[in-house]
C-alpha cells in the first residue's frame, strides 16, 4: 500500500500510558469519595472534557465540569512528566519513515498539554509536523473530524494517508472515514485485537513488525 502521509494516536500507539488512563478516572473518584468501576470502553475516544460530562451524568458529581477536567489533567500531566514511557521500536520506526518522506502529525484525544510534554520529554516532536488534540477540533474519535482536520493542515487526501491507532472505536471512525488505518496492539485493548485485526489494512504486535513491513 502506497501512503505519503502518516496519523499516530499517542496513548497505547506511541507510549504505553493507557494503564495510567485506566487508572485516572477511577484516582479522580476515590478523591471526591465516589470511588465506582469505570466502563473504560466507553471513555477511550472520549476527550477529557467528555469524560468530565460523564462523570457528573453518571455518578452525580456536584462538581463544576471545568473543575473535573482540571484536575484530571493535573492527575495525568504527572505521570507524562514522570512515568509514562515510550513504546519499543516507535523512535526507529519514525526515523524509518522520516527518512523515506513520510509526512507525520499526532492526533490525540489528550488535551494538548499532556500531549507536548510527554512528546518534548522522550524527544519525538521533530518527527511530526503538528500536534492535533480532540479538544482543539471539539470532538472526540468517535466522530472523524480530527482525522479529517489532520489530513487538511498537511493538505493530504485520506486515501493517501496511514492512521495507526490501538483501540477499536478509533480504528473503525477512522476506516469509515477513508482512511487505510494500522492498528498498534496495547494489552488494554487486547479483548478487541482479533476483531480490530480483521477491520485494519495493517495490525502489528509491535512497532518493530510495522518497521520490517513498512520501512
Amino acid at each position: 500500500m502506497h501512503f505519503t502521509h502518516a496519523l499516530f494516536d499517542m496513548d497505547g500507539t506511541l507510549v504505553d500510558s493507557m494503564g495510567y488512563w485506566d487508572e485516572v478516572c477511577g484516582e479522580y473518584l476515590r478523591q471526591v469519595g465516589l470511588y465506582s468501576e469505570v466502563v473504560f470502553e466507553t471513555l477511550k475516544p472520549m476527550t477529557l472534557p467528555q469524560t468530565a460530562e460523564y462523570f457528573e451524568s453518571e455518578f452525580g458529581i456536584k462538581v463544576p465540569v471545568e473543575k473535573m477536567e482540571k484536575e484530571m489533567c493535573r492527575i495525568m500531566l504527572d505521570h507524562y512528566e514522570n512515568d509514562i514511557e515510550v513504546k519499543p521500536g516507535v523512535q526507529a520506526f519514525l526515523e524509518a519513515m522520516q527518512k523515506k518522506g513520510i509526512r507525520m502529525c499526532v492526533v490525540s484525544s489528550s488535551p494538548t498539554l499532556l500531549v507536548e510534554t510527554c512528546l518534548k520529554r522522550h524527544r519525538l516532536t521533530q518527527y511530526f509536523e503538528f500536534l492535533l488534540s480532540a479538544d482543539e477540533v471539539g470532538k472526540g474519535k468517535t466522530d472523524p473530524d480530527i482525522y479529517f482536520e489532520a489530513a487538511r493542515r498537511l493538505g493530504v487526501e485520506p486515501q493517501n494517508t496511514l492512521v495507526f491507532e490501538d483501540a477499536m472505536p478509533a480504528g473503525l471512525t477512522a476506516k469509515r472515514a477513508g482512511f487505510p488505518t494500522a492498528a498498534i496492539f496495547d494489552e488494554t485493548s487486547a479483548v478487541e485485537w482479533d476483531e480490530l485485526r480483521k477491520q485494519t489494512d495493517f495490525a502489528f504486535a509491535d512497532w518493530d513488525e510495522a518497521l520490517r513491513t513498512l520501512a
